[in-house]
């Protein structure tokens, strides 16, 4: 069966037992709910439909629940019209943004971009719009007393107004999430409780206010504010919405000064800020327009991870609502609780039922709190103790997690995907007021005694199940989010830097999106996005995924829609061999009939790679961490970075032409890895097509190639499988490995691993200072420091390619490293500095010494031995070398020229390839082997490959390359 029959074939989704029948019909209708990113004209369509059940749906929350999608559909289609309305804008550096000729560009790509012959009708349409809509919430913001009659007339108003036909391109565009609503646990109770606090502070209805809204979120809090302000008395309410990033229009800076020109107060409208960067650029905005100061008022929520947002801004201007009063906070209180899981175990013929207050219970909210690894993302949750009682007198104990999962619409899918994996994912309770209650289960720990076949099955299973049955349709495949195409912009983005640095690779990066965008998905799926061990959970039967609706669709998430994304992230984040990501694999596509998935899964793999070093790295420079939560994320960068690394060297492998009889053989070619085999292209060491040729070219003519680097030894050993190598020499010399025979040689002396060990440990202690694990023999310590930002970022070359994330690595400070030595009476090691990291190393070894001990350990003191390095430790590679070469990116030059060392004309990988065709055919010929290794026609129509070619290439042909493509200045555009 293939994929497609197979996905078809699973119709009706899997039953969940003990859900509420009203709760089961109710969200049955809302399938739509899985992608939240609806076109303009599926969000009418949508709202329609809400419209309709008005007047139908019974009276409680239902009705309640069809109020709030309806305020949603609908501010979200106000959102989109003004998004269509300002157009597009040059994305440009603040700073040339603000010269004459910034604002001339400005001006012209907006002017080329207007719409005039629509925009006359198309603002009639939104004044409509904007003022049934305001009718509509006018009765909304009213409580508990809405007169229904009212509210079904309002609506049928509001559906008169969606009767008006939008333009067509406007209509297939897609409406941004809300992360308010999505994300941020936040309700439309919260802004109108912002709306009280304002009112009691500002009791004055005569001022005339403007409701600023940023977009998106301005685009629902402002509206709902005007509602509730006009219902108060206000007597002159405006509202307007903006873009931040985008700077204001013609059209929209021609408004702002008439209402500053009129005496208005600006309200600058947002949701909870992470800090006060985006409300200060509308401070920015309403100032530029005539607003004065005092007149500009700051009105947005306030998140417990980001509690001093506002410190930096007068306090008289600042309305916020505090963590501890979101009305989700009230809705987990235990006595709320207790009444909303009565009326599900009741249906459950359970008698009584009563939420206690518990040490069990407390002891799992405090494993939930410390468990958060992304503080502004973190869903509130909480676990309460369930004491059940039946008709018959048994008594049972459960633990319930209450989870807030989305507002209204936008967080159905928690539902729907929990009923349709219902074998995979906890037991769910129901979802009421934003909130999912599931059965609570304890973590997959060591304990558990789950093995790892057994957790690799149950994920092959899981993944297959989203595949097959939370499928989002063919036309998701094809989803061009734009700024919130998280996952393909995190791969544009990075993969770009082949091109060469600045304006090169900016050029790039909308070529490279295209190319992405046309990768096949024959089954666009609803993915999870977060695979990490910590995310399962043991059931009565086996593992469990928990967490399994938010990170993969939202404003935040990737929004990536290939089920092969959530097999890679498996890879990574399980640390799988090769043999069990096979087992991995072919469970997965014997249950989902994805046969395709192998092909798509590499670049899969980069992207869950980069964007868990993106995100380690952007939450270590979040904000303030104790010393084990830094570690924590450090210890997931460098996972990332080592399986990048590997992974990358398996893909490049596959591309080289390996050979059958690996053996010991002279001449013995060693190489160094940083510099020759290997560059930073991408934020993570990788070869070029150039280095493929190379490596091809050796193994085609039958040499032995072993490797002599700084990089750890399960570096050097899955080098030496990827690329099909004899062996290698570790970390400075530390270490032999003899990939023929798979044995190993430790070559520093016990007093100095002592000596290692003790300085591993003071290092540990030192804040800020971070190893990399990996090494065993010598130690790799950095920290991180925030890299440059705008164009200055862009120039920098260096920290340019080394960077991932706001963060790049750098060598710890030499002044730490000098005292722990002198302090610790370290006199076996040695330091020194690089532009990655700190390296220390017993002084009793280098790369000579390692290359004569391979050499004499595998071969003979007398066999011939070529060497190939870049960089000063290789001088005494050189030294003991039979002959040496090195590439143009050599840094010492005059001392490898006194040690009779070859320099070639071309860098890096170019230089290698050089280097390997003047050891093959000195007299510079070609032979039947070369032109059989080089043959790689079939791989040209690769995208990576194409990728590792353009890396090859000098950088002013990439750039004359990308300046006349008719995609290349889209990156300009915002």
């Amino acid at each position: 069966m293939d994929a497609q029959s197979d996905i078809s074939a699973v119709s009706e989704p899997v039953p969940l037992g003990g859900a509420l029948p009203e709760e089961l019909e109710f969200y049955r209708s809302y399938e739509w709910c899985l992608n939240p990113y609806l076109t303009v004209s599926e969000a009418i369509d949508h709202l329609r439909e809400e419209l309709d059940k008005l007047s139908v749906a019974p009276k409680g929350w239902r009705s309640g629940e069809v109020a709030t999608n309806i305020f949603l559909l609908s501010c979200g289609l106000l959102n989109g019209v003004d998004e269509y309305q300002r157009g597009v804008s040059l994305r440009l550096p603040r700073r040339l943004a603000a010269t004459a000729f910034g604002r001339g560009a400005g001006w012209l790509v907006q002017t080329i971009s207007d719409r005039p012959w629509s925009r006359r009708r198309l603002e009639l349409w939104r004044q409509r719009w904007l003022s049934s809509v305001n009718d509509f919430l006018s009765l909304v913001v009213g409580g508990q007393d809405i007169d229904a009659e009212r509210l079904v007339e309002s609506g049928r108003a509001l559906k008169g107004v969606l009767e008006s036909t939008l333009p067509a391109d406007l209509q297939a565009q897609r409406l941004g999430v809300p992360i308010p609503f999505r994300r941020l646990d936040l309700t439309q109770k919260d802004v109108l409780a912002l709306g009280e606090i304002f009112a009691r502070r500002f009791p004055e209805p005569t001022q005339p206010i403007l409701l600023l809204g940023l977009r998106t979120a301005g685009s629902y809090f402002a509206p709902l504010l005007k509602a509730f302000f006009a219902a108060r008395g206000y007597e002159n309410v405006a509202l307007l919405t903006v873009e931040p990033t985008k700077g204001v229009g013609r059209k929209e800076n021609s408004e702002l000064r008439r209402f500053a020109a009129r005496g208005y107060w600006a309200l600058i409208v947002d949701d909870a800020p992470q800090t006060s960067r985006t409300v200060l650029a509308g401070f920015d905005i309403a100032q530029r327009a005539g607003f004065a100061p005092r007149d500009v008022k700051f009105v947005a929520p306030t998140h417990p991870a980001k509690p001093g947002w506002f410190k930096t801004l007068p306090e008289d201007s600042v309305v916020t609502l505090p963590p501890e009063r979101w009305h989700k906070q009230e809705l987990m209180n235990p006595k709320a609780v207790e009444l909303r899981l009565a009326e599900y175990f009741r249906s459950r013929n359970f008698a009584r039922v009563s939420v206690a207050a518990s040490r069990g219970a407390d002891e799992r909210n405090a494993a939930l709190q410390g468990a958060a690894s992304d503080e502004r993302g973190v869903r509130l949750k909480r676990v309460f103790e369930v004491l059940l009682e039946t008709q018959e007198g048994e008594k049972q104990t459960k633990y319930v997690l209450a989870k807030s999962v989305g507002w209204g619409w936008l967080g159905y899918h928690a539902f729907l995907i929990g009923r349709r994996l219902g074998e995979h994912v906890p037991p769910v309770l129901g979802l009421r007021d934003g909130i999912l209650y599931t059965e609570w289960l304890p973590p997959l720990g060591p304990e558990s005694g789950v093995g790892r076949n057994v957790l690799v099955d149950s994920a092959a299973s899981y993944v297959a199940a989203r595949t097959r049955r939370v499928n989002l349709g063919g036309s998701a495949a094809a989803m061009d989010l734009k700024k919130h195409d998280n996952g393909r912009r995190v791969l544009q983005q990075t993969l770009s830097r082949a091109y060469g640095r600045f304006p090169a690779d900016r050029l790039m990066q909308s070529r490279l999106g295209e190319w992405l965008r046309k990768q096949p998905c024959p089954s666009p799926t609803h993915i999870d996005g977060d695979m990490h061990r910590s995310e399962w959970v043991l059931g009565p039967h086996g593992p469990l995924k928990t967490d399994y609706e938010h990170h993969g669709m939202g404003r935040s998430a990737l929004n990536v829609v290939d089920p092969a994304y959530d097999l890679a992230d498996t890879m990574l984040n399980l640390a799988l061999s090769p043999q069990e990501e096979r087992e991995l694999m072919e469970r997965y596509i014997a249950e989902s009939g994805d046969a395709a998935v192998e092909q798509r899964l590499f670049l899969h793999k980069l992207l869950a790679g980069l964007w868990a070093m993106s995100q380690s790295q952007d939450q270590l420079f979040d904000s303030a961490r104790g010393a084990d939560g830094q570690r924590a994320l450090h210890r997931r960068f460098m996972n990332a970075w080592d399986f990048l690394t590997i992974q990358t060297a398996r893909h490049c492998g596959s591309l080289c032409r390996t050979s059958a009889d690996r053996r010991w053989r002279a001449p013995l070619v060693v190489l160094d890895v940083d510099g020759v085999i290997d560059r930073r292209l991408f934020g993570f060491p990788c070869t070029t097509a150039a280095g493929v040729k190379a490596l091809s070219l050796l193994n085609a003519h039958g040499y032995s190639v072993a490797l002599n680097t700084a990089r750890s030894v399960a570096e050097v050993k899955g080098y030496c499988e990827a690329y099909s190598l004899a062996g290698g020499v570790a970390e400075y010399g530390s270490y032999l490995w003899d990939a023929v025979h798979e044995r190993g040689r430790v070559l520093i002396s016990a007093e100095a691993e002592r000596q290692l060990a003790q300085l591993r440990t003071s290092l540990q202690r030192v804040p800020g200072v971070f190893l990399d694990e990996r090494h065993q023999y010598s130690i790799r310590a950095f920290t991180y420091r925030a890299k440059p930002q705008g164009l200055m970022h862009a120039l920098i070359g260096s920290a340019h390619v080394s960077s991932i994330g706001d963060g790049a690595m750098a060598p710890i400070s030499i002044h730490i490293a000098h005292q722990l030595l002198e302090d610790l009476r370290l006199d076996r090691l040695g330091f020194r500095q690089t532009a990655l990291d700190t390296a220390i190393v017993a002084k009793e070894v280098d790369k000579g010494g390692g290359l004569v001990a391979l050499r004499d350990w595998v071969l003979a003191p007398d066999a011939e031995t070529i060497a190939v390095g870049d960089d000063e430790p290789d001088l005494a590679m050189f030294r003991v070398a039979t002959r040496s070469f090195a590439p143009a990116n050599l840094g010492c030059r005059p001392q490898a020229r006194l040690l009779g060392c070859q320099i070639v004309a071309s860098p890096y990988q170019r230089g290698l390839l050089d280097i390997v065709r003047r050891i093959i055919h000195a007299d510079n010929q070609r032979c039947p082997q070369c032109a059989d290794a080089q043959s790689g026609s079939s791989l040209n129509e690769e995208l990576f490959f194409r990728l590792l070619q353009a890396a090859d290439e000098p950088w002013r042909a990439n750039l004359k390359r990308a300046m006349f493509h008719p995609a290349a200045f889209r990156a300009f555009i915002n």
